[in-house]
């Protein structure tokens, strides 16, 4: 279920920083402009969680795609030391994309 959604003025933000922080630290904060939605707060933490989603994401959604498109008899066939060897590399490679 999604939270409800904190709506702050964006003419508030200039004024209450600091308590306009500390709602983001319990949900994100969309600010208004003119009573429009303008942007979205989110603190660090939620962003790199929803960064590293996302690319978990697009990963799975195109090896999904090369398995739909590729021929399984063409996909090669590891031991569990070289399959081991793999998902290590691929870790250490999403370690330093998330920085």
């Amino acid at each position: 279920m999604q939270r409800v959604q904190q709506i702050v003025p964006i003419s508030h933000f200039r004024t209450e920083q600091d308590s306009i922080l500390q709602l983001v630290d319990q949900a994100p904060v969309v600010l208004a402009q003119r009573s429009k939605p303008r942007a979205v707060l989110v603190n660090v933490d939620e962003w790199n969680a929803i960064a590293d989603e996302l690319f978990r994401l697009r990963v799975l959604a195109e090896s999904r795609r090369i398995e739909a498109t590729s021929d399984p008899q063409s996909w090669p066939v590891l031991d569990e030391a070289e399959l081991a060897a793999k998902l290590q590399q691929h870790e250490a490679g999403l370690q330093n994309l998330a920085g």
